[in-house]
This record gives structure tokens, C-alpha cells and sequence, in this order.
């Protein structure tokens, strides 16, 4: 049976060699797109699934009452507490990565990305395969404890077992020795629990205490610097166990708690905290289903272009069929045929899809923001998920002509008096007008979505934009007032001062402040902290009152600037002299974007510092960049001859910000010309196909005096107005959706009518 099939199938092929080419063009195209979304996609759902208690691993959350906002940080003596507060927590450990920490190897000092300090109920609570250790259930219990990866402990150790072994390690500038006790099977690339080594959680306590000037760090519930991660029995129930915490809070916290603590599912944490603040790793599951309705429109179009060509081609089968019929084939077994040789085309072309994939993954990657690998333990997913769209895109594509061509009557086929009349060019236009639909939809996005890109990067943002840098000092840097004095002595450098962050920030820090006229109201206002001299570096305008000046000594304690949104919002009528918390409100700035246009302007307020600040801004001379680097470079082996030199220019900051809405403009652009592709292969096969059974009339035409010209014409008008059907129908769908996608901008672009019209003209 199978083999009289295969025959049928490489006979249709052989006579149709024409479509059967373009079919398979399509159809390869498609699978190719489609395969690298859904290995991004695949990739992005499996994050944490290599942890085998992931239903049981809780992290707890913070939730501001005042701010009305979730944190991931929590204070480090709440894991011990709650489990030994609650018996349904089984385990209960803290973490915090450790900066700056570095291993001596061979005489010169590594940094280590990820160290993480924590304690030994850590591997208890998540599924890390020890490799070999010394103590199994006691692996940080010693303050010197380490615990190595791998691929670190080839590094560090090459060719020999570490475990027992001694290092030297640098914590906060000064060396320790340290023990390795373990060595963990490298932790899998789709997990948002990550770490290169592990430390005793104590190496974090000292530089809090020293930083906040206090020594009861690892006692207060006031500092929020640890994720606390616990492992629930399997018959806790986690919206029990919350509720239960608020109790637990009173008893804590006080009797009127600013916080809540709450219970997030390790499985959530990687596609659903975009309301919780510094949560880690993260994914972005607008992006998922994005990419996701991508690919299902791509298959659509590839499945509707065969169809198209299918049902051209089948005036050509009517005898076969009808012969079929005559020697007793009934409609099931012309249906599965028919169906089976619509499948056996897709899975002919599954390699070449499979390789023109492979051959873009690296592309496709930069593009995803992402690296797109092949996760070993994702591989039978892969198949399992590519051999279902392999087979629904062939049982799509030939369902529609297997039960049409089946339902034909013999007598018909035999009298050759089969009409494929107007129901027919009805059903294949409207094929065409949806491929259309989709391409035009495509374009006019790809349009509106760079128009927003290149608006977010003119836009007046209140600062310069141009010709300013930051420079990284990092944390805890005594000298950086003496190498802004240095740098300036340049004559290209404008100005510089020093700033926490530099601009538009990242993240962000809220104080809460009562209004001014309702004191029953709270009014959320974020801050900056800033150097002398930052708001004329930055180019901002004071529009009331002045900027911080060294002539007052009182600015960098009691002084406050604050910006007009926080004045309407605060209710303050002439703020200058009004008091803010502790501080003299001493000017108003006008309006800026604090972050990026993704949001609005909140009200803030600008403090004077000389205890945070971590970057230098350099204003300097348009065209001066070049030599201005080395400079800058020079005068810092000066003044700190121990720290690595970085820097970035604010276009490269604004650039990254607004990364994704670029990447989204090609994604979107790549998929409209594959679209094109597909429908402009399934027109042409479709225009040969008409060519073939219009010759006749082409020549009667031709007889009666008919031009070249008018010939061809009647051949494009048709395609003329399907195309101005598409381009018409897809003007209110992409409305729809880009109108949604621009609302997550706090100011946005026109949609300006010439970009329906040029998706028109394409």
C-alpha cells in the first residue's frame, strides 16, 4: 500500500515539476521561520524546568504597602525565621551575589561572574548534581567554605580533583584562603538560578554594615538585600502558607507592617515578574506570543499558497480521479492519497528547512536579543514539536483539495463537464487577499515600528543626548572628585560631575512624601543622587530658584532640586524654601525623562552626594571622542591604577534602551519579505497555471487585432485588484495592533497615512 502510494506521489510530482518546485519553496521558507521561533520559543518556556522540585521551591517577594510595588529583595534573617516559624517549610535559604570576589590563579587574581553566598540548604533546595565533595549536607557551613562549578573548577584546577584543595580568594580587597568542599555539575543555560561558585552567605554582612554604618545587618528586617528562597513540603499549600504571614509580619515587623511577604513559584519566575522590581533574569512573554502569532501566520501562508496551487493544478487529476473511481476507488482512500501526498511534500522538505535553520540561527539570535542554542535536554521537544508542524502544515494545506477532488462525480470527470467556475476563483482570490492581508499588515508595522524607534531617539528628552559619556567608577571610589578635577583640565571636556547612575536611568529609588494640601494623600517620587555641576553637564534647565553650589555648605545635606511634574503632583505653590522630608527645596528643574519614553516622567527629587556616586558624566567637544579616550584613559592609571577603565557614550546607552523596538523592526521586516516570498511564488505559479489554459483565447485575441500590451494587462488587473483588497482590508488590522503595541509608550509617534500606501506600492 505504502509502496503504490510513494508511486502515485513521485508521478504527480514528475508531471507537475513546476508547481510541485514552488510548493516546495514555500513550504521550506516557512518551516525555516517558523522553526526558529519555536525553538526560541521552546527555549523560553523550559527556563527552570531542569530543577526537579520547582513546584515545591518558592521565592519569597516583598511587597511595599506604601508603594504599592513588589521587590524580590527581602532581608537576610527572614529565611531562618520563617523556617522556624513554619514546619511546612522543609528548607529555607538566603542569597546574594558576592561583589568584586576573584580566585588567585598562578599568581594573578580572576574575576568571577556569578559568585553567589549563600548557605548549605541551598542544594537541598534546588536539584544540583554534586560532582564530588567532602561534606555532602555541610557544603558552606565553614565561613571559607567553596563550592565550584565545573567548567570553574577546570579553570582553577585543571586536571585534578579540587575537593579539599586550598585557594586564595579576594573579598572586598583583602585575601582569605578558602576551602573547596564541592564541585556541582555547571547549572543549565535556561535556568534564572544561576551561579558560577558558592560562598557562606556571611562574606556579605561586613560591607552592608560598613556601607550603612551599622553592625546588625544579619539581625534587621530593614535592609532588603537577599532573595530568600524556601522549599514547601509536598502538602503545604502556598495561598495557606501566605495568608498565614500576615501574622507573622505583626509579630516582626510591628503591628502596622510597611511590607507583605509573599510566595512566587519558581516556574513563574521567569515569565511573570514584569511587576516585580529587581527580580533577576527575566523573559518577556509579550515576546513569546508575539513571535508565536508570527510563526502561525507564516505556516498560514505557506498552507494557503499550497492550497491556492493545489487547486489550480486539479483540473489536470478530474481523469485520474475519475479512472480511480471507475476501478472501484471510493472517497476515502482518493481522500487519504490526495491528503497523504499534501503530507509527504512537507516532510520532503523538513531537511532543507531544518538546514537553511541551522544556517540562520546565529542571525536569528542577535536578532532575539538571545542566544538561540540547542538545549540537550529540550532535544525531544524539538522533534516531537517540529514533526507536528511538519504534519499539520501538510494536513492544512491538502485537506481542502483531498476532500474536493474526492467528492468529484464520475460521470462528470468522464463527460468532461466539470465547471470550475466562480465559486472556485472566489475561493482562490480570497486565499490571495489573505496572503496579502498578512504581508501588507507586516509592512505598514514594520513602518510604524521604526517610526516609533526613530522618534524615541530624536525625541527631547530635557539633557543632551550628543557628545556626552559616563564613565564607570564602580562602587565605594574615594577619588573620583580628584579625577573629575584632572579630566577637566582638557581643553575638549565641557564639564564633568559625578552621578550614581548615569542617564536615562535603569532603576530606580522612591520615597514616599505626603501632599502639600490633602495630607491623607501619599505621593510616590523617585530620586537621583548627583555631583556638583551634574545639571549643567547634562544640559537641564533650572527654572526656578538655583542649582547646587559648593558656596552652601548646607547642599549637600539639607537640599533638595526638584523637577515640575513633582510639584504639580506634590501640590506645591512656590516650592523654593519649602521644606521636602528634611530638605530645603532649593530649585525646580525643568521636566526630563528620567528613564526611557516607555514610561511618564515621575515626579522627583535631586539630592547632593558624595557617598554614591559610580559614574563620572563627561560633556565634552563634538568630533573629539577619538583622542578625548586616551586621555581619559591616562588620567586614570593615575588616579586609580587598581580599577579597569570603562566607559559608554549616552548615544550607546539610548541605543541599548530602545534595542528591542530595532531588533522588532527586522524581525518584522525578514518575516514580511518571506511572506512576499511565499504569496509572490504562489501568484506565479498561479499566473502559469491560467497562462496554460488561456492560450487559446490569447491566440482568438490575438486574431482579432488585440495588442501585446492589452494581452498583458488583462493578466495584471486582476492582481491589481486583489492587491488593492489587501491593502485596504489590512489598513484597520494593523491599526488595531500597532494602536495596542504604541500604548506602552508614555509619548508616541503619528500613524501618517503614507505608510499604507507605500505597503501599497511594495
Amino acid at each position: 500500500m505504502f509502496r503504490n502510494f510513494l508511486k502515485t506521489a513521485l508521478r504527480f510530482l514528475k508531471h507537475n515539476k513546476i508547481f510541485a518546485g514552488i510548493n516546495a519553496l514555500g513550504l521550506s521558507i516557512a518551516l525555516a521561520a517558523s522553526f526558529i521561533i519555536l525553538l526560541y520559543v521552546i527555549n523560553e518556556l523550559s527556563y527552570d524546568h531542569c530543577f526537579k522540585n520547582r513546584s515545591r521551591i518558592y521565592r519569597v517577594n516583598n511587597y511595599y504597602i506604601d508603594f504599592k510595588k513588589i521587590m524580590s529583595g527581602t532581608p537576610y534573617v527572614l529565611a531562618s525565621t520563617l523556617k522556624s516559624e513554619y514546619p511546612q517549610i522543609e528548607k529555607a535559604a538566603n542569597t546574594r551575589y558576592l561583589r568584586g570576589f576573584s580566585l588567585k590563579v598562578k599568581n594573578e587574581y580572576i574575576g568571577i561572574s556569578q559568585p553567589l553566598a549563600s548557605s548549605s540548604e541551598i542544594f537541598d533546595i534546588f536539584t544540583i548534581h554534586m560532582l564530588g565533595s567532602s561534606k555532602q549536607d555541610k557544603l558552606l557551613d565553614d565561613p571559607n567554605s567553596l563550592v565550584l562549578s565545573h567548567s570553574l573548577a577546570e579553570k582553577v584546577f585543571p586536571g585534578i580533583d579540587p575537593v579539599g584543595k586550598e585557594i586564595t580568594g579576594l573579598v572586598n580587597g583583602e585575601e582569605h584562603v578558602f576551602v573547596v568542599t564541592g564541585v556541582f555539575e555547571d547549572i543549565p543555560v535556561n535556568s534564572t538560578f544561576r551561579a558560577q561558585c558558592f560562598v557562606n552567605g556571611k562574606w556579605n554582612i561586613d560591607p552592608i554594615n560598613k556601607t550603612f554604618k551599622v553592625n546588625d545587618t544579619e539581625t534587621s528586617w530593614l535592609r532588603d538585600f537577599w532573595n530568600t528562597w524556601v522549599l514547601l513540603s509536598k502538602e503545604a499549600k502556598a495561598p495557606e502558607l501566605e495568608k498565614s504571614f500576615r501574622a507573622f509580619e505583626k509579630k516582626y515587623l510591628g503591628k502596622d507592617p510597611a511590607h507583605n511577604y509573599r510566595l512566587q513559584n519558581l516556574s513563574d519566575i521567569y515569565l511573570k515578574s514584569d511587576n516585580i522590581a529587581n527580580t533577576g533574569i527575566q523573559g518577556n512573554i509579550n515576546k513569546i506570543r508575539l513571535f508565536s502569532a508570527i510563526a502561525f501566520l507564516i505556516v498560514l501562508v505557506a498552507a494557503v499558497n499550497y492550497i491556492i496551487l493545489s487547486t489550480a493544478v486539479s483540473s489536470g487529476r478530474a481523469k485520474e480521479i475519475g479512472i480511480r473511481k471507475t476501478n472501484g476507488a471510493d472517497k476515502s482512500n482518493i481522500r487519504n492519497q490526495l491528503l497523504s501526498e499534501s503530507i509527504f511534500m512537507s516532510v520532503v522538505v523538513l531537511p532543507i528547512a531544518l538546514l537553511i535553520m541551522w544556517l540562520a540561527l546565529p542571525y536569528a539570535g542577535r536578532l532575539f536579543e538571545t542566544k538561540l542554542t540547542i538545549i540537550s535536554s529540550n532535544i525531544l521537544i524539538y522533534i516531537s514539536v517540529y514533526l507536528v508542524v511538519t504534519v499539520f502544515i501538510g494536513i492544512a494545506s491538502g485537506i481542502y483539495t483531498s476532500y474536493y477532488l474526492s467528492g468529484l462525480n464520475v460521470m462528470d470527470i468522464l463527460r468532461n463537464s466539470i465547471h470550475y467556475g466562480n465559486k472556485k476563483q472566489i475561493f482562490r482570490s480570497a486565499l490571495i487577499v489573505l496572503q496579502l492581508v498578512i504581508f501588507c499588515t507586516f509592512v505598514s508595522s514594520t513602518f510604524i515600528i521604526r517610526s516609533q524607534y526613530i522618534y524615541a531617539l530624536n525625541k527631547d528628552t530635557g539633557y543632551y543626548t550628543k557628545d556626552v559619556l559616563f564613565v564607570e567608577l564602580g562602587r565605594d571610589f574615594k577619588g573620583y572628585s580628584a579625577y573629575i578635577n584632572s579630566i577637566k583640565s582638557s581643553p575638549d571636556v565641557i564639564m564633568a560631575a559625578g552621578i550614581m547612575e548615569g542617564l536615562p536611568m535603569q532603576s530606580s529609588m522612591s520615597v514616599m512624601y505626603p501632599h502639600f494640601v490633602d495630607k491623607t494623600k501619599k505621593v510616590e517620587v523617585e530620586g537621583m543622587d548627583v555631583d556638583y555641576n551634574l545639571l549643567k553637564t547634562m544640559g537641564m534647565t533650572i527654572l526656578e530658584g538655583r542649582d547646587f553650589s559648593e558656596e552652601f555648605g548646607s547642599d549637600l545635606t539639607k537640599s533638595t532640586i526638584i523637577n515640575e511634574t513633582a510639584v504639580r503632583q506634590l501640590g506645591i505653590t512656590e516650592p523654593v524654601g519649602k521644606m521636602l522630608g528634611g530638605s530645603t527645596i532649593i530649585g525646580v528643574v525643568k521636566d526630563f525623562n528620567l528613564h526611557s519614553i516607555h514610561s511618564d516622567i515621575p515626579p522627583m527629587f535631586i539630592n547632593l552626594t558624595d557617598r554614591y556616586i559610580q559614574e563620572v558624566a563627561v560633556h565634552y567637544k563634538h568630533g573629539t571622542l577619538s583622542h578625548l579616550i586616551p586621555f581619559l584613559k591616562e588620567e586614570w592609571k593615575k588616579t586609580a591604577p587598581d580599577r579597569t577603565f570603562g566607559y559608554t557614550t549616552i548615544e550607546e546607552v539610548i541605543s541599548e534602551i530602545y534595542s528591542t523596538e530595532k531588533n522588532l523592526t527586522t524581525i518584522v521586516t525578514i518575516f514580511a519579505i518571506f511572506t512576499l516570498l511565499i504569496a509572490a511564488f504562489g501568484l506565479f505559479g498561479l499566473t502559469l497555471f491560467i497562462a496554460r489554459t488561456r492560450t487559446k483565447e490569447v491566440g482568438i485575441r490575438k486574431i482579432f487585432g488585440c495588442s501585446e500590451q492589452s494581452i498583458i494587462y488583462s493578466f495584471l488587473k486582476n492582481n491589481l485588484v486583489l492587491v488593492a483588497i489587501a491593502a485596504s482590508v489590512s489598513i484597520p488590522v494593523t491599526l488595531y495592533f500597532m494602536t495596542k503595541w504604541l500604548s506602552n509608550f508614555s509619548a508616541r509617534t503619528n500613524i501618517n497615512w503614507w505608510i499604507f500606501a507605500i505597503s501599497f506600492l511594495i
